[in-house]
């Protein structure tokens, strides 16, 4: 048997934004320490009206998911 229990890390986005915002004035540039990354989501978007939507588009890209696929045991007869 092998288990895998990888490690995940949460950041305090408040934090983050503020650290990067104290970089940005020390006249560094954040980049080169944090991955700035841009999000909108998708309930949002669907929300918004048709002009903010036009301009949105060329940014936007749909994929499909991860296929999730589950085995169920059926019952004898069916």
């Amino acid at each position: 048997m092998v288990a895998d229990l990888p490690k995940r890390v949460d950041w305090d986005q408040d934090r983050l934004a503020a650290m990067v915002e104290r970089i940005r004035a020390a006249g560094d540039d954040p980049a080169q320490y944090v991955d700035i990354a841009f999000k909108v989501a998708e309930r949002k978007y669907a929300a918004w009206p048709d002009a903010i939507r036009a301009g949105f588009e060329p940014a936007r890209t749909v994929r499909t998911g991860a296929l999730k696929v589950v085995l169920e045991a059926c019952e004898p007869g069916q």
